[in-house]
Formats: structure tokens, sequence, C-alpha cells
């Protein structure tokens, strides 16, 4: 029998040789969207290595061939950063990407990156990027809400059960994305200039703000950016110009923001009805991480979100939650799992709440009909919330 000195020695020289072993592993993830894509690099201990910049990776615009090639640059790129040959390889990346919620064209993507580039890693996990988002900041389950360019949710159960409610394209969804409102808008504007369907607020500043952005001269010419050079991120980046609107009190820019903000409450609602009482129950309710451009305007949906939530009368308390860091990291941690390398990770500080609704503390509150038959509260109670 060993001697507890003995023991304790080999223990001590396992433990360095597994921590030597940890530190020698390159762990990977990407975050990608419809306008760029970031990947980050960690090492077996979960130290934050490098972080490179890089286009979309979405590949029902791109195709399977250009979305492993443009991940496979970045990589390199990152590989470079680090001073790691180009024939070693990551031990491990993951992928979370705007467009991966089908299993077997997930599959596709990652028998393109080992086929066509067989150095840039050994092993890789696919997921969608609402995965990715929600694996940053919360460990046992929990909500994610994307509005960027389009819009998603995402619920996971503590028990590994999933459910998901949009995210069917600029087509067939994404309501609440920066397209839908850019959309929304000039819909409002060609509807109300035909006399088809009068827009429920003055034109006023949607209209000239159309002919700046797209440089047109009369509707005719924004056809072009619809149909035959359609490009949706530059379409969904039209919303800046309606946040501005909103900035300088835009009745029709406010009530476009305001139709979003139900919109996206309404995913939380869907998806709330299918969470376990484990995240409903848990200190500060069911945790909703928010991930895109289109909460940067909060201020100007935080009313019709809490109304709408309210008013549904489905969700008892919920926490809004922004990340404070890339959600590759969220692919990294799939990763590390995926090869059996554990590792601390830091949800807390990933995450931040900035919007907190509790039933009992949401007071009666007086609501006035608009022309368009939508109700809005004139004294809405949010609390909890950071700047």
């Amino acid at each position: 029998m060993m001697e507890p000195a003995d023991l304790t020695q080999e223990t001590a020289v396992l433990a360095q040789k597994e921590a030597q072993y940890s530190e020698d592993i390159r762990i990977g993830g990407v975050e990608g969207g419809a306008t760029h894509s970031t990947l980050v690099i960690l090492d077996g201990k979960g130290t934050r290595l490098t972080e490179v910049k890089g286009p979309h990776t979405n590949h029902w615009l791109l195709g399977m061939d250009e979305t492993a090639a443009r991940i496979s640059a970045m990589i390199e790129k990152g590989k470079q950063d680090l001073g790691i040959p180009e024939s070693v390889p990551l031990d491990c990346v993951g992928l979370s990407l705007s467009g991966c919620e089908e299993e077997t064209t997930n599959h596709r993507l990652m028998e393109t990156l080992v086929q066509k580039h067989p150095n840039s890693a050994r092993d890789y996990v696919v997921s969608s990027d609402t995965l990715g988002s929600l694996r940053t900041g919360l460990e046992s389950g929990g909500i994610v809400l994307i509005a960027g360019t389009g819009s998603n949710a995402l619920l996971i159960n503590p028990d590994g059960e999933t459910h998901k409610c949009g995210g069917w394209g600029y087509i067939m969804g994404d309501e609440g994305g920066a397209y839908w409102i850019a959309h929304r808008a000039c819909k409002y504007v060609f509807d109300d200039i035909d006399g088809l369907t009068e827009a429920p607020e003055p034109i006023s500043y949607v209209w000239p703000a159309m002919r700046n952005y797209f440089n047109m001269s009369d509707r005719n010419s924004i056809l072009p950016y619809f149909y035959a050079n359609f490009d949706k991120s530059f379409i969904a980046n039209f919303t800046k110009e309606l946040a501005t609107g909103c900035e300088r009190d835009d009745p029709l820019c406010l009530k476009i923001f305001e139709e979003a903000a139900c919109l996206l409450a309404k995913h939380i609602i869907a998806l709330s009805k299918k969470a376990h009482n484990d995240l409903k129950l848990a200190h500060g309710g069911l945790k909703v991480i928010c991930v895109g451009s289109v909460f940067e305007s909060w201020k100007f949906m935080k009313n019709g979100f809490a109304n709408e939530i309210h008013n549904r009368r489905v969700v008892d308390e919920l926490s809004l939650l922004r990340l404070t860091t890339t959600s590759a990291l969220g692919a990294c941690y799939l990763a590390a799992e995926k090869i059996n390398c554990p590792f601390i990770k830091p949800y807390d500080s990933n995450v931040e709440i900035f919007f907190h609704y509790n039933r009992d503390n949401f007071p009666e509150t007086r609501t006035t009909e608009l022309k368009n038959h939508t109700l809005v509260s004139d004294n809405v109670h949010v609390h909890g919330e950071s700047t």
C-alpha cells in the first residue's frame, strides 16, 4: 500500500501533468450573425488567448463552401496571432451560427470543413447562434431572444429539452428584427401614399428619411433594393434612421418600435408556456438573454414589451439580460464539453440584468386605444433597470 506522503506526491504530479495538458489545449468558438462573425480561442483552462473579427457566415446566403472557407480563414488568422503552425489544427471549434438550426445541414457544414480545411480543427460542434448566446450566460437553461437583422428565440430546459419560436427568415418570420422594422416603415409609407391603408401616424419623418437613406427620388427608385439587388443587411440598417426618429419623438417611428417590442414579447410568451417550473421559480424569474442591435433602442420598446407581457398573463416574473462579452464564448464552452475539457465558466460576469418584470409589482395601468387599435399604457412601471 502506498504511503500517504507518496500518494500526495503522486497526486501532485498527476495534477501538474493535467494542468500542463490543459494549457496546451486550444479551443475555438465562432459567433456568426447575418452581418459579421467573431472567433475566440481559449486554452484548456478557459483563458482567452485571442479574438478575430470576420464577415458573416450564414450558409443559406453563402453556400457551404464559402461559409467553410470564411470560418477556416478566421481560424487560420487566430492561429497566426498565437504562433500556431498552419499544419497544427485546433483541438475543437464550436460554431454558433445564424442559419444553423438543422442537424442535417449542420453535419454537412462540419463535413465540408473537415474535408476541405483539414488543418483548421480536429473536431467541431455546430449549433445555432441562439444556443451559443444562451450558453454564454446561463448554465442550467433559460431563453435567448435574438433581435438583430432578423429575430429568433430558443428555450432550453434544465433537462436539455429545447423549443424554438421564430427564426424563419425575412420572408416567413423575423418579426421584431431590424429588417422587419425597416420593411414595416417602408410599407407604411407605400400604403399611405397609395391610399390603400392610412399609416397609424404621419409619415412626415419616415418618408424623407427613406428618400435620403436609399438615395431615391420616388418610390420606384427603392424597388431594386428589395428585388434586383436585394441586400437584407443594407435594408435592415435603415432601422438606425428610424431609431433617430424615435429620439426626435416621431410618432410613427415610436409606433413601429412599439410594435416590434410586442412581437418580441410574444416570442417569450410562447416559449414560457413550455418552460419548466425550475426556470420560472428561480430568483429573478424566467431568465431571457437578449442579443442584437435592436435592443440598443430598448428605451423606445420597454413600455410595449412590458404591456404585452402583463396583458397576456402568462409570465409572472422575468429578467432580461444582456451579454457583456461575445457569444463566441458560449461556442467555446460547447466545444470544450465536446472534448471533455472542464474549466470554470464565469457565467455571472458574462451577463447583466437590464430589465425586470414582476406581476405583483406591476400597477394597474390605464390604457388608451389608438386609431390602429393597439393598446398602450399611460403608466408603465419597470424596475431593476440599468443604463
